[in-house]
């Protein structure tokens, strides 16, 4: 941990400031030591140079989730024979997921327009490869997880920085408790991090909290379900509710709630067919989407998905576009200002 970082973080139970008990250092760092905060008395350790501040009261099922993680990858078999040289490459992996992570996660960086002046929080970083991207173009960014894990969490961002030459903070957190002060962030960014949180409202407040005003908050590769389904029955299906982790499935029009009950303004949901599409490509898109439920909704519902997105292809783009996403669902970008 770098002494200046102790300017840009406080207690998250008090939001007041901390102070550093340094134990080993290398001159220049903080390796091992603790945070203690000078009103409520709090402490939180400093280990392997990352900061700890999650609350010791930490909801049980956060511990499970923690732990969930780590027992995921286990039961994957990610020990075993890690890929360690991919964590440098990360999103632009031609496997699985990381495709669409990806091409979401470039429409982030199209949104973001980022001039590198930008100080950016990025929340649920995993490894932290997002903010290696981040840093790489002059931002000051802090990553915040709340896995410490040395080949799948925080701890291998030490690695990615180096591999990389670029520098920024991680800090081990909660997202609905963020240990940082009001209004320090013009950024925050979640990539496929904001449906792992069980309380939207908790979180998003927080985001709101930290953002300087007018400040941004940009989501990608957020999921979301058709107006059909059901949550329950989408978790079900998902591997990852099965260890202790927190998946949501919400409609897009969900988020939208929850995000403008925080506070916030200008709030955007689009899929990767949609962000700045043509007129054309969103009723392509419309028709596409009218296609496929009509296919699978059940007989008394066929009549009326088709009707009602006939409907909606009569509208302006935008709104169009909105209202097919409310019925369809997808991968989502999301942004909103404060």
């Amino acid at each position: 941990m770098r002494p200046t970082l102790i300017d840009d973080i406080c207690c998250p139970v008090c939001h007041h400031w901390l102070k550093a008990e340094a134990t080993v250092t290398n001159g220049e760092e903080i390796l091992e030591g603790a945070l203690r905060c000078v009103r409520c008395g709090a402490e939180y350790p400093i280990a392997k140079r990352i900061p700890n501040l999650i609350p010791q009261n930490v909801e049980a099922h956060k511990i499970r989730e923690m732990d969930g993680w780590v027992r995921l990858w286990e039961n994957k078999g990610m020990y075993e024979r890690p890929s360690l040289e991919d964590s440098f490459k990360l999103p632009y992996l031609a496997a699985g997921v990381w495709s669409e992570v990806a091409r979401m996660f470039d429409l982030a960086l199209k949104e973001m327009n980022l001039s590198g002046t930008e100080t950016i929080l990025d929340i649920g970083a995993g490894q932290g490869w997002a903010s290696r991207y981040f840093a790489s173009k002059g931002c000051k960014v802090i990553a915040t997880d709340i896995v410490a894990d040395e080949y799948y969490g925080l701890g291998r961002s030490w690695a990615i920085m180096e591999h990389a030459k670029v520098r920024f903070d991680p800090v081990l957190g909660d997202g609905e408790r963020l240990p940082f002060p009001d209004e320090k962030f013009d950024i925050v960014f979640f990539c496929g991090a904001l449906h792992h949180f069980k309380d939207f409202d908790r979180v998003l407040k927080e985001v709101y909290r930290v953002l300087k005003p007018r400040g941004r908050m940009i989501a990608s590769g957020e999921p979301s379900i058709a107006m059909l389904l059901r949550e329950e029955t989408a978790q079900a299906a998902l591997e990852e509710t099965h260890f202790g982790i927190v998946e949501r499935r919400p409609r897009s029009y969900e988020y939208e709630l929850h995000i403008r009950r925080a506070g916030f303004r200008r709030v955007g949901l689009y899929t990767y067919e949609t962000y700045n599409s043509s007129p054309r490509q969103v009723y392509d898109w419309i028709r596409l989407v009218r296609k496929n439920l009509v296919q699978v909704a059940k007989p008394p519902l066929k009549s009326l998905v088709s009707v009602s997105l006939l409907g909606i292809s009569l509208l302006p783009p935008k709104l169009a576009a909105r209202l097919a996403l409310y019925i369809n669902g997808g991968n989502l970008l999301i942004t909103a200002t404060k």
